[in-house]
C-alpha cells in the first residue's frame, strides 16, 4: 500500500461530513478487510445515497464474501480491481486502521473515514470517528439524512441490516433509545426485519453445521468456564468444505453459552494468518487485550491477525485473556 502525503483533519459532526460529501465528487468506497454486514450495508448503503444524489461512485471490493451477504452487494457496482487514478477519492467505512484493508488495497488518494471504533485515526485527509455510535450504519444514516439523500427500501435494507448486525439484534449496551428510533425509521422506510434476519441468522450452510458440531465438541474453557475458545484450524475447514469467512458465523453460537464472559475464536487463514475474535459479555473491556496483538474494535468485540503458528496464537492469546479477564473481575 502507498499514499500520497496529506494534512489531516478531523470532522466534529455529520453534519460537516455530509457538507463535504456534497462539494466533492468521485468515490471509492472500500470496507474492511473480511466484511461483515455493519462494513458492508454501511458501504452499499452510502453508494447508493450519493448515486440518489447524483455522485459518481463505486465500491472497491478485492475478495469474495461469503454468499450470506450477496444481498447486500446485487445493487452496488462492486470494482474488484482498484481504479488507480488519483482522481478518485477513497473512502473507508467501518474501519480504525490501514492494518485492517485487505493486502490488495492501495491508499491512493485516502480521502475520509467513517467509523465508530476507537481510533486515533490519520492515514486519511479527513475522518469522522464517532465511538459513541452502535455502528458505523448509524453514522451513515445521520449523514444521509443531512445530504437530505432520499431513503428507498434498498438503502433502508442495507442500513438495517447493518445495524442490526453491529448490535447483536438492537442488545449491545451501545444500543440507545436513538438507536431504537433509527431502526424503526428504516423499517418504516422498507426494510423487512423477517427478511433480513433470514438472511443474516438463517443462512448457515450443512458443511457449516457439521464443522460447528466437531468444533463445539472439542471447546476449551478456563477460569471457571468463564473464559471459552474455539479453535477452526484450516485442515477443519477442508474437511468439510467451508469457506473460511464463513468460520465467523460460530462466534454468536458461543457466546450463548451460559458460563461465559469472554469467547475467543481462533481461526487459520489461507493467507497464513491466525485470525483471532473476541467477544465479551460487558464484564471484561477486551479491546485492550487484542490492541496487546496489533488488533482493536469496540470494547466488547474486537478480533486481530497474527502472523504466528497456531499453536503459539492460541497458547499467547489465552494467557493473555486469563490475565485481564482475572483483573477485570476482581474489580467487578
Amino acid at each position: 500500500m502507498f499514499s500520497e502525503p496529506c494534512q489531516h483533519s478531523l470532522l466534529n459532526s455529520p453534519e460537516e461530513v455530509a457538507k463535504l460529501l456534497l462539494e466533492h465528487d468521485n468515490y471509492l468506497i472500500c470496507p474492511h478487510i473480511n466484511p461483515d454486514p455493519d462494513s458492508l450495508g454501511s458501504a452499499v448503503g452510502l453508494y447508493l445515497g450519493l448515486r440518489k444524489l447524483g455522485k459518481t461512485v463505486k465500491v472497491y471490493l478485492p475478495e469474495e464474501t461469503p454468499p450470506y451477504m450477496d444481498y447486500l452487494l446485487q445493487h452496488a457496482d462492486v470494482q474488484l480491481v482498484q481504479p488507480l487514478e488519483m482522481g478518485w477519492k477513497m473512502i473507508f467505512v467501518d474501519l480504525g486502521t490501514p492494518k485492517q484493508l485487505h493486502p490488495g488495497v492501495k491508499l491512493i488518494h485516502p480521502w475520509l473515514d467513517i467509523d465508530h471504533h476507537m481510533g486515533p485515526v490519520s492515514f486519511t485527509r479527513y475522518a469522522y470517528i464517532d465511538q459513541q455510535a452502535p455502528a458505523t450504519s448509524e453514522i451513515v444514516f445521520r449523514i444521509l439524512k443531512h445530504m437530505n439523500a432520499p431513503f428507498d427500501k434498498i438503502i433502508a435494507t442495507c442500513l438495517y441490516s447493518a445495524l442490526v448486525f453491529d448490535t447483536r439484534n438492537l442488545t449491545t449496551p451501545a444500543t440507545t433509545p436513538a438507536t431504537l428510533r433509527q431502526a424503526a425509521d428504516l423499517v418504516e422506510a422498507g426494510a423487512d426485519p423477517t427478511y433480513v434476519n433470514q438472511m443474516l441468522n438463517q443462512q448457515k450452510p450443512l458443511n457449516l453445521m457439521k464443522l460447528m458440531g466437531e468444533v463445539f465438541a472439542n471447546l476449551n474453557s478456563a477460569l471457571d468456564d468463564t473464559l471459552i475458545w474455539a479453535v477452526v484450524p484450516k485442515s477443519l475447514q477442508e474437511k468439510y468444505e467451508v469457506d473460511e469467512n464463513e468460520i465467523d458465523y460460530l462466534i454468536s453460537d458461543l457466546l450463548t453459552i451460559a458460563s461465559t464472559e469472554v469467547i475467543l475464536m481462533f481461526k487459520e487463514t489461507s493467507s497464513g494468518h491466525v485470525k483471532v475474535s473476541w467477544r465479551s459479555k460487558c464484564h471484561v473491556d477486551v479491546n485492550r487485550i487484542a490492541r496487546q496483538f496489533g488488533g482493536g474494535g469496540h470494547h466488547y468485540a474486537c478480533g486481530a491477525r497474527l502472523s504466528l503458528p497456531l499453536k503459539q496464537a492460541v497458547r499467547q492469546v489465552v494467557t493473555s485473556t486469563q490475565e485481564a479477564m482475572e483483573s477485570a473481575l476482581a474489580v467487578a
